[in-house]
C-alpha cells in the first residue's frame, strides 16, 4: 500500500489550541504509524475563537481545500465537539462529488458523515479523530489504532470485543494525560433482543443525529443496521434523544440496533440502567438488538466502514458480527 496523506481538519473544538501538547504527539503517532500529515490551513494559521477556530462558511473553506487538495487521501478531524454541522451549508456538494477520499471521526463529525453518505462517494469510516484516536500515551492505543486498520484495509473481518476499557478523564489541559490509564474488564456485548440481521451498516452519535432530522443530509436508513453511541447519556436526555427517533419511525425499518457503552451515564436516581431505558422505549422488534458495543467515547473503540454490509447474529447468549466491503 502506497504511503497515504492525512489531511487534518477542526470543525468544531479547536483542540490543536486546547490540548497542544496531546495534539503534537497524535500528530508524531501517525507518522509513527506511516503516514504523511497535512494540517488544514486554520490549524496551521493557529485561528481560534475559544470554542471553535473560526466562522462555519471558513471552517468550511478548510474542508473544501482539503478535500481538492490531490495529495490527501483521507481526511481526519482533530476531535468532535458540537458545531461541525455549521460547515453543511457552505459545502460545494457539486465539486466533492468529483473526488473520492476516506472521512473518518466519530461523534459531532457524525454531521459530515451523514451528509457525506447521502451526498458523495467517499468511503467513511466511524471512528478515528486525532488526538482521541492517537493521542494515548502511556501505552498507546494498539487495540483502536488496529481497528482503524482494518477499516481501513480489509475486505471481510470479524468483530471482537477488546478484552478491556476505560471511560477514564485524563486531563489534555495539563500533562496528567500521559499517565497510565485505568481499565477496568470488559463484560462484553450483550443481547437485548435475539434474531439475525444482514444488511448497510450506518454509525451515529444520537445526540448529533437527532438534530439533523428534517435536513437533506440524512442517508437512507430502510433495511440497515444501525449502531447509536453517545458520550454523555444523561437518561433525562436518553430519554428524549431516543423518543425522537422512535417518533421519526428510525427504528421501524432496520435490520438491527446497536448501542455502544456511553462514556458517562447518569441515570438521575432512577435506579433505571441504559439498556432499561432502551427497551422501554425502543420495544419487541423483529430484529437483533445488543448493547454493550465499544465503538464511540470509550477507550479502545472499534472503527467502523458506513455503508459496509454487516451480518449480525445474537442467538443463545452469543453475538457474532462480520463486516463486508
Amino acid at each position: 500500500m502506497k504511503k497515504m496523506t492525512i489531511g487534518i481538519f477542526a470543525p468544531s473544538s479547536p483542540a490543536h489550541i486546547l490540548f497542544a501538547s496531546k495534539y503534537k504527539y497524535a500528530k508524531s503517532r501517525l507518522l509513527e504509524l506511516g503516514f504523511n500529515v497535512k494540517e488544514g490551513n486554520l490549524i496551521q494559521n493557529k485561528n481560534f475563537q475559544g470554542y471553535r477556530t473560526a466562522s462555519g462558511k471558513e471552517r468550511a473553506n478548510e474542508l473544501m481545500n482539503l478535500i481538492l487538495d490531490e495529495d490527501i487521501d483521507i481526511l481526519m478531524p482533530v476531535i468532535g465537539g458540537y458545531n461541525s454541522a455549521s460547515l453543511l451549508p457552505y459545502l460545494d456538494f457539486d465539486k466533492i462529488k468529483n473526488t473520492k477520499k476516506i472521512l473518518c471521526g466519530y461523534s459531532d463529525i457524525t454531521a459530515l458523515q451523514m451528509a457525506f453518505l447521502e451526498k458523495t462517494n467517499f468511503s467513511i469510516i466511524y471512528g478515528a479523530s486525532l488526538i482521541p484516536t492517537f493521542g494515548e500515551y502511556h501505552s498507546k492505543n494498539i487495540f483502536g489504532e488496529s481497528s482503524f486498520f482494518q477499516a481501513l484495509i480489509e475486505k471481510s473481518y470479524d468483530l471482537i470485543p477488546p478484552e478491556k476499557w476505560s471511560n477514564q478523564l485524563l486531563n489534555a489541559l495539563t500533562e496528567e494525560w500521559k499517565n497510565e490509564r485505568l481499565y477496568e474488564k470488559n463484560d462484553g456485548w450483550k443481547i437485548l433482543n435475539e434474531g439475525e440481521g444482514r444488511g448497510r451498516v450506518i454509525v451515529a452519535n444520537i445526540e448529533t443525529f437527532v438534530t439533523l432530522f428534517g435536513s437533506d443530509f440524512i442517508p437512507d436508513l430502510k433495511n440497515c443496521i444501525l449502531v447509536l453511541e453517545d458520550e454523555d447519556a444523561t437518561i433525562t436526555l436518553e430519554e428524549r434523544s431516543l423518543n425522537a427517533l422512535k417518533l421519526y419511525k428510525i427504528f421501524d425499518n432496520l435490520k438491527g440496533l446497536i448501542f455502544s457503552k456511553p462514556e458517562i451515564y447518569n441515570n438521575k436516581n432512577s435506579g433505571l440502567k441504559y439498556e432499561e431505558l432502551i427497551d422501554e422505549i425502543v420495544g419487541k422488534r423483529d430484529y437483533p438488538i445488543i448493547y454493550n458495543f465499544d465503538c464511540g467515547h470509550t477507550i479502545p473503540s472499534i472503527c467502523i466502514p458506513q455503508n459496509g454490509i454487516m451480518n449480525l447474529v445474537a442467538k443463545n447468549g452469543e453475538i457474532k458480527i462480520k463486516i463486508e466491503k
